[in-house]
């Protein structure tokens, strides 16, 4: 079969198939941008079943377009939340407050805050010692020596 035939014969079913198979690699990648890809690719399995006389070169056309404008709306509308970004966050929500060095390994240094522990940096820290969180990097606590003057 030559590629000239496949692309005469190439119909709802094929743009199905790929848009399938595109969602089931997405499956397995878990970054979400395939996937637009695939419904794009469904949709056009759609299009071309109810206008089967589109030619390839207006399938393809309309294919990268639906592509580039699913992929826009899916990233400005519908931004993935990573566990990353939810960890910076909650991180971000506790700077000013007062935790206390719990261990020390390796040039990690962990604080107790509530219940839970975090990885912190910015000075050679002691088990035990009360700390100030003043910044974030990502999820890791910047912090600084707690002293009565920091309050105010």
């Amino acid at each position: 079969m030559s590629m000239e035939m496949l692309f005469e014969s190439f119909n709802h079913l094929h743009w199905l198939l790929v848009g399938l198979l595109v969602v089931i690699i997405e499956l397995f990648l878990w970054s979400t941008f395939l996937l637009w890809i695939g419904v794009s690719a469904v949709t056009m399995s759609i299009a071309v079943y109810l206008y089967p006389q589109l030619s390839l070169g207006i399938q393809l056309l309309a294919f990268v377009l639906f592509s580039v404008g699913s992929s826009f709306i899916a990233i400005r509308y519908f931004p993935v939340r990573t566990v990353d970004a939810e960890l910076s966050r909650k991180a971000q929500q506790h700077i000013g407050k007062e935790c206390t060095v719990v261990s020390i390994g390796n040039d990690v240094f962990k604080v107790k805050l509530g219940e839970s522990l975090w990885f912190a940096k910015g000075f050679d820290m002691s088990i035990g010692q009360k700390v100030r969180i003043v910044d974030t990097v990502s999820s890791i606590l910047i912090v600084e020596p707690f002293t009565e003057d920091s309050l105010r």
